[in-house]
């Protein structure tokens, strides 16, 4: 092709047609940048396709990790929402009478308000995001900001729960040991005692004592704030879903 084009250019030069050659060689000029466009818009289109379905790909990834974080969101509100509710029922119980207080389990009740443990979501998908630099790839300005606002509520989460666990273990927990068994707490827990303990032990006289009852409070106090991180991130959890519905994912 170029040199059947050069052949016409040497032939109207012999002819002296000066004009007509620097018309031919005008509409050459726009041919060949016609040609580069349509090759740079080619390869634009190429990679752009591409990047679609890398997005895709991420997408996809996120909308799955997501789905499984927020069957273990949901499972751990469900079982503090148990124990803030058992701990607030052993809060009904101060200042009533011996009869009133043995009618119940108080041990049974104690190990129950006892039983929080915090929760592990997956990270994979967002930290493989992070790590490799394909954050801009997310065409959804209200994801990339959903993103980053997770990751900054795990963090609350996990203070939240630092916050339970402390106090449990440096308040609650000694004030027990000081004044009732806890080889009786634990037969209903983990140990499964199958036999009490043989020191005279007297839950329900706890439960006339204020500094349980502040411990108590207190307990019931982390427990609510670890809920709270886990109701944020609930939400949170259900807008990524949605951001990343399989059927709303770009055309290519």
């Amino acid at each position: 092709m170029i040199s059947f084009f050069r052949k016409i250019r040497q032939k109207l030069l012999q002819q002296n047609r000066v004009t007509r050659y620097l018309v031919y060689a005008l509409g050459e000029i726009v041919l060949v940048t016609i040609g580069i466009l349509i090759a740079l818009q080619i390869n634009t289109w190429n990679e752009q396709r591409k990047d679609i379905n890398r997005e895709k790909l991420i997408l996809q990834s996120l909308h799955s990790e997501f789905v499984g974080n927020k069957e273990k969101i949901q499972a751990s509100i469900q079982l503090h929402e148990a124990i803030l509710g058992t701990t607030k029922d052993l809060m009904k119980l101060f200042k009533k009478p011996d009869s009133v207080l043995k009618a119940y389990n108080l041990d049974s009740l104690i190990e129950r308000s006892l039983g929080f443990r915090d929760i592990s979501t997956s990270q994979s998908a967002i930290e493989d995001l992070i790590s490799s630099g394909n954050l801009n790839l997310i065409s959804s300005e209200n994801l990339r900001q959903l993103i980053f606002e997770w990751n900054s509520e795990i963090g609350e989460k996990d203070e939240s729960f630092e916050t339970l666990d402390e106090t449990a273990q440096t308040l609650l927990l000694p004030y027990l040991m000081k004044n009732t068994s806890l080889k009786n707490i634990d037969r209903y827990g983990f140990l499964n005692w199958e036999e009490e303990s043989k020191f005279d032990s007297q839950t329900h006289k706890m439960f006339q004592e204020l500094e349980f009852e502040n411990q108590l409070d207190s307990h019931a106090w982390g427990i609510a704030n670890y809920l709270d991180a886990l109701y944020v991130l609930r939400e949170i959890s259900d807008k990524v879903i949605s951001e990343t519905n399989p059927n709303q994912l770009p055309e290519q």
